[in-house]
């Protein structure tokens, strides 16, 4: 997508060295991104953002870099109106990890990402999914059921989210939605870190297409998006600080009960989490379940708050 990386990298391929083509005497010299980015650059989200402002060069198809604290994410504008975003906190883990010109081929790896990989097309659809952690286990045993010929049928990618949580991914496809196994991950030639920092900008876009709203119930409120994709706003950190900050600092409660149920709170409303103890209990006629039991969001993460009995299970003993 931007042939400026080529410039700055060599096509991608640091261990080449080519011989410097001669400049005029008065040309200004070219800002080249440091093969050891220092440490310091890496200590937070700001500091890695201003380090790219400073050191991509601003010449050729490159125009514009854009940085939006509030959604950790750094947007390249092209002279030729291509527009490229991408989220810095997985970057940031994945850099930390590595010295030297690997570091800086895993920041070319982040930059350029979708420009190397195959099966681009699909991959812009990938969007991130909360489920269950026992989910996993259950669809694969009727893989396994429903293809006898194929006892070991491939893996589902994921990662663990929180205490019975986990995010998987799905191609959100114009009539179908498919889970991403990985066979796939193979055919792009990526990993799950990779897949997760795509399908995060992904989410990102979808949401901005589809809008996120909150809405109120009782003593309730509760996220609308489309229908399906309520649960992915688990993966929106900033979206859970603003909640937080409009709650004077007490941390959000949440219940992700199926994949278009998602209600919260904070933890300092005693009368709204009897509440929403209550509304989750009863998943009787809730389709696509995820999890009766309510979560803490705490920076940048979720932890089991309380479980909560469903109330068929109580009728049953």
């Amino acid at each position: 997508m931007f042939n400026f990386l080529k410039k700055l990298f060599g096509k991608g391929k640091l261990a080449e060295q080519r011989l410097p083509t001669p400049e005029p005497p008065d040309a200004p010299p070219m800002k080249m991104l440091d093969l050891n980015i220092p440490d310091e650059a890496l200590q937070d989200e700001a500091r890695f953002a201003a380090y790219l402002q400073e050191r991509l060069p601003f010449f050729g198809d490159l125009i514009r870099i854009d940085y939006d604290a509030r959604a950790g994410s750094l947007t390249l504008h092209s002279r030729n109106g291509d527009a490229m975003t991408k989220f810095l906190s997985n970057a940031l883990l994945a850099l930390r990890e590595k010295r030297g010109p690997a570091r800086a081929q895993a920041l070319l790896n982040y930059l350029n990402m979708t420009e190397a990989m195959n099966g681009g097309e699909e991959l812009a659809k990938v969007l991130p999914v909360l489920k269950a952690r026992d989910f996993v286990d259950v669809a694969r045993r009727q893989m396994i059921q429903a293809v006898k010929d194929e006892p070991d049928p491939p893996q589902f990618v994921y990662l663990d989210e929180a205490e019975g949580l986990i995010k998987l991914f799905v191609v959100n496809r114009e009539t179908s939605v498919s889970y991403v196994m990985s066979t796939a991950l193979e055919d792009w030639g990526i990993d799950t870190r990779e897949l997760a920092e795509l399908a995060q900008g992904n989410l990102q876009t979808f949401l901005t297409k589809t809008g996120l709203h909150i809405a109120k119930r009782s003593r309730f409120q509760y996220v609308e998006v489309d229908g399906q994709f309520e649960s992915s706003v688990a993966f929106l950190p900033n979206f859970w600080a603003q909640i937080q900050e409009q709650s004077g600092g007490a941390a959000p409660i949440a219940a992700f009960l199926s994949r278009d149920k998602v209600f919260f709170t904070h933890e300092n409303d005693i009368e709204g989490l009897q509440l929403l103890e209550l509304i989750s209990a009863d998943l009787s006629d809730v389709p696509y379940v995820i999890s009766p039991d309510q979560y803490r969001w705490e920076n940048g993460n979720w932890t089991l708050f309380k479980r909560v009995a469903r109330l068929e299970t109580i009728s049953r003993h």
